[in-house]
C-alpha cells in the first residue's frame, strides 16, 4: 500500500469516527427514549382506548390475513397508513406477544420523531442544542399515546419529518428536498386526516417565502395604491371562496366557522393551554418571543425559513384544533384538545434551541408572549383525570394533585408561579454576556427543568394509562383470549344482551380473533363495525339469520341450544347443533340484576309445564313498588320479529318495599312461553341520595327461575 492510500484510509477512518461520535448523541436519546418507553407499553396490560384501539387492530389484522381491511368481516376503506405499519405483529399467533409487538412498533416511530427534530434544529443551531431540541421533542407527555394501537405514534413522526423536508425545501430549492417534502406531505393526511394540516402549511408558508423573496419584492417596488388595494382584495376573495369550498366538504368546518365561533375561540385557547403546561411553558414562552426578530440584529435564511412555517404551523394547527373542538362540544362532548396540538412541540423546542444559540430575545416580544401564555394559563380549565386523554399535558397537575392533595386553585398559582421564574430566567439569561449561552449554569438550569417537568408528566400520564388497562384486564377471563383456545380460532358469532358497557365486548373482541361477529338480542351492540339483532326465527327460539359460524360466546342471560365447550363465569363458548337456538332469554335486565320498568324471560325449549318462581325486591329503598307478573305462550309478531305472549294464562300482584321481597311461583304452560314483569312507580337512586352517581330508572332487583314438571 503506496503512503498516499494509507494517509487516505487513515483520514477516512477518522471521518467516519469523527461522524459516529457526532450521531452517538442523538442515537443515545433515541435509544433511552425507545427503551423508556417500550417498558411503559410492557407493563400496558391491555387497550383501554375503545374503539380506536379495536377499529385499527381489525384493519390490520385483516391486512395481515391477506383479506384487506375489514372489520368484523365487512371491508373497509384503509383508514390510515398506521394499519400498514402495525399489520407485521398479526402475523404472530399468541394474543399477548402480538399486542406488545403492535405496541413497541408505535414507540419505535414515535421515538424516532427525534431524528428529523434534530436535523430541524441543525439547520439553525448546534449540535448541543439541536440535541435538546431531539431530547425535548420525545419527552413531551403525549408520549403516552406511544404504548396505545391509535394514529399518533406514527402521525407524530410523519407530521416532524414533513416539516424538516419542507423547511429544508423552501431553504435549499433543491430537487431532491422538494421531492422528500412532496411526498412527505402527500402521506401525512394518509396517516391521520388531521396531518391534512400539514401541506397547507408548507403551501403557505412557500407562498410566504416566495412573497418575502427578491423577484417579489422588485415586482412590488413599483406598485400603486390601486395595485396594493386590488391585491389586498384578491387576498380576501380567494380566502372566501376556499372559505366556501372546504365548507361543503367538512361540516365541522362550516359549523364552527359560522355558528360556533365564540367556542372556537375559547377552546382554542384551552388546547392551548394544556399544550403550554404540558410543554413546561418555557418553550413555549420563548417559541413565541423568538418570532419576532432582536432588534438591530438580522436573520440568517434558515432562521428566516423556520420562522415562517413556525408561524404558519401556529395558526393552521390552532385553528383546526378550535374548530374540532367547537364541533365535538355540539355534537359529542365538551373536551380540552390537546391532542390535536401535540405535533406543534418539536417546533417549540426547535425554536427554543434556536434562542439557546442566538442569545438574544426582543423584550417587548417576551412581555407579549407571557402575556399571551398567562392568558392560555387563565383560561384553561385544569382537568385532573388519571390520564386526561385528549390533553396528556395536565398530567403534571394531577400528580400534584394526587401526591399533595393540591386543589384547582392551589395548581392555578402553581402554574402562575412557573410562568413568573420562566420570564424572569428567560429575561435574565438574555441579558447575559459572555461566550455561548447554552453554556450558562442559569440556562443550563433551565433547560434539565423543562426535561424534567416533561418526562414527569409523560410518567404520570403512562402510569395513568397503566392504571385503566389494569383495571380492564382484572376482571377480565383469563388466559384472554380463551375463546380462542376453546375453538381452535374458528369463527364464533359473539351473541349479547343489554349491552350498557362494551368493555367486555371490546375486551373480548380484541384478544379473540374468531370473534368475527358481535350480535345482540336488542340491537345494542358497540361498535367499531357492523353488527345485527336476529329476529326469532320460530317460537321455539331458533334466530334468523343464521351467523354461519360453528361457536357462539353467550354472555349471562343467554342460554344457546349446543355443546357448551367453554365457561369462564357465566359466560360460555357453544357448539351449535347447525343453527342459532336460544334455549332461554332475560331480557330488561342489568348486568347487576336490577330491572327499570319492565322485563321479561322466555322459555323456548322443553315440553312439560312446570313452576316458574320470580324473586323481586326493592333494595333497602323505602318506596313502594307495585309488580305485575303475566305469563303466556309465545308468539312471534310480524312487526317486530320479536317474542311476545299470545294469550294470558297467568297474572300475578304484589307489591315491594324496603328490604321485604316478593317472590312468586307461578304455573306456567309448556314451553314455549314467556315471563313480563312491570314495576311502577321507579326511581332514580341519585335523586334519594346525591352523593350515589347511579342515575338509572330502577323498578326492582329481579331473578327468574324456571322448574318443569306438574303444578301441587
Amino acid at each position: 500500500m503506496s503512503a498516499a492510500t494509507a494517509t487516505a484510509a487513515r483520514l477516512s477512518g477518522r471521518a467516519w469516527g469523527t461522524t459516529l461520535l457526532s450521531v452517538l448523541p442523538l442515537v443515545t436519546v433515541f435509544s433511552w427514549a425507545c427503551l423508556l418507553y417500550a417498558w411503559q407499553a410492557w407493563a400496558l396490560e391491555a387497550p383501554w382506548l375503545f374503539t380506536d384501539e379495536l377499529k385499527y387492530t381489525q384493519l390490520s389484522r385483516s391486512i395481515a390475513e391477506g383479506s384487506g381491511p375489514a372489520i368484523r368481516g365487512e371491508s373497509q376503506g384503509l383508514d390510515s397508513l398506521y394499519v400498514l405499519a402495525i399489520a407485521p405483529a398479526w402475523l404472530i399467533d399468541d394474543a399477548q406477544l402480538a399486542y406488545t409487538f403492535a405496541k413497541v412498533i408505535g414507540v419505535v416511530a414515535m421515538s424516532a420523531a427525534a431524528f428529523p427534530a434534530y436535523a430541524l434544529a441543525r439547520l439553525l443551531v448546534g449540535p448541543r442544542p439541536a440535541l435538546f431540541a431531539a431530547a425535548g421533542t420525545v419527552a413531551i407527555p403525549a408520549f403516552m399515546y406511544s404504548a396505545l394501537l391509535i394514529q399518533e405514534p406514527l402521525a407524530y413522526l410523519v407530521s416532524t419529518l414533513a416539516l424538516f423536508l419542507g423547511v429544508k425545501a423552501l431553504l435549499t430549492r433543491r430537487p431532491r428536498w422538494i421531492a422528500g417534502a412532496v411526498v412527505a406531505a402527500v402521506l401525512a393526511p394518509l396517516v391521520r386526516g388531521q396531518l391534512a394540516v400539514v401541506p397547507v402549511v408548507l403551501v403557505l408558508s412557500a407562498f410566504v417565502v416566495a412573497w418575502r423573496g427578491d423577484t417579489a419584492r422588485r415586482w412590488r417596488k413599483h406598485w400603486s395604491l390601486a395595485d396594493k388595494a386590488g391585491t389586498l382584495a384578491l387576498v380576501v376573495g380567494v380566502a372566501v371562496v376556499l372559505n366556501e369550498f372546504v365548507g361543503h366538504q367538512s361540516g365541522s368546518w362550516q359549523e364552527s366557522t359560522r355558528h360556533l365561533q365564540d367556542r372556537m375561540l375559547e377552546y382554542g385557547l384551552w388546547a392551548g393551554g394544556a399544550l403550554t403546561i404540558g410543554l413546561g411553558v418555557l418553550p413555549v414562552v420563548v417559541g413565541l418571543a423568538v418570532l419576532a426578530r432582536p432588534r438591530g440584529e438580522g436573520r440568517r435564511p434558515a432562521e428566516t425559513t423556520f420562522v415562517i412555517v413556525f408561524a404558519v404551523s401556529l395558526v393552521a394547527f390552532g385553528f383546526y384544533t378550535a374548530i374540532k373542538a367547537a364541533y365535538l362540544s355540539a355534537h359529542f362532548s365538551l373536551i380540552v384538545a390537546e391532542r390535536n396540538l401535540i405535533y406543534l412541540a418539536p417546533l417549540f423546542f426547535v425554536a427554543t434551541a434556536l434562542w439557546l444559540e442566538r442569545r438574544r430575545l426582543r423584550p417587548a416580544a417576551l412581555v407579549l408572549a407571557a402575556a399571551f401564555v398567562a392568558l392560555l394559563l387563565e383560561r384553561t380549565p385544569f382537568k385532573l383525570d388519571y390520564p386526561y386523554f385528549e390533553a396528556p399535558g395536565f398530567s403534571i397537575l394531577a400528580l400534584g394533585n394526587r401526591w399533595w392533595e393540591w386543589p384547582i386553585p392551589t395548581l392555578e398559582w402553581v402554574m402562575r408561579g412557573v410562568l413568573a421564574g420562566v420570564v424572569l430566567l428567560v429575561a435574565a439569561a438574555s441579558a447575559q454576556r459572555g461566550p455561548r449561552l447554552a453554556r450558562s449554569g442559569l440556562v443550563a438550569a433551565g433547560v434539565l427543568l423543562v426535561l424534567a417537568w416533561n418526562v414527569t408528566g409523560q410518567l404520570g400520564a403512562s402510569d395513568g394509562s397503566r392504571a385503566i388497562g389494569r383495571l380492564f384486564i382484572a376482571n377480565f377471563p383469563k388466559p384472554p383470549d380463551w375463546v380462542d383456545r376453546a375453538t381452535g380460532g374458528a369463527p364464533t358469532v359473539y351473541l349479547g344482551r343489554q349491552v350498557k358497557d362494551p368493555t367486555g365486548v371490546h375486551q373480548h373482541e380484541f384478544w379473540n380473533r374468531s370473534i368475527t361477529q358481535v350480535w345482540t338480542l336488542e340491537g345494542t351492540a358497540p361498535g367499531p363495525g357492523p353488527s345485527r339483532s336476529p329476529n326469532l326465527a320460530t317460537p321455539r327460539g331458533v334466530l334468523s339469520p343464521s351467523p354461519g359460524t360453528r361457536y357462539a360466546v353467550a354472555e349471562p342471560g343467554v342460554t344457546l341450544s349446543g355443546r357448551v365447550v367453554a365457561a369462564r363465569g357465566q359466560m360460555k363458548v357453544v357448539e351449535l347443533d347447525g343453527r342459532l337456538r336460544l334455549r332461554e332469554s332475560r331480557t330488561g335486565i342489568y348486568s347487576d340484576g336490577w330491572m327499570a320498568q319492565g322485563s321479561a324471560f322466555n322459555q323456548f325449549t322443553g315440553r312439560r309445564a312446570g313452576i316458574v318462581d320470580v324473586r323481586l325486591s326493592r333494595g333497602g329503598v323505602d318506596i313502594t313498588g307495585n309488580v305485575r307478573v303475566t305469563v303466556g305462550p309465545v308468539v312471534i309478531k310480524k312487526l317486530d320479529q320479536q317474542a311476545h305472549i299470545g294469550r294470558e294464562t297467568q297474572v300475578r300482584t304484589c307489591s315491594i318495599r324496603g328490604h321485604v321481597p316478593c317472590l312468586l311461583h307461578i304455573p306456567t304452560p309448556p314451553p314455549p312461553f314467556r315471563v313480563e314483569v312491570a314495576v311502577d312507580p321507579v326511581f332514580v337512586p341519585q335523586q334519594l341520595d346525591p352523593a350515589n352517581g347511579d342515575a338509572r330508572e330502577l323498578g326492582a332487583q329481579i331473578e327468574f327461575a324456571f322448574k318443569p314438571g306438574s303444578v301441587d
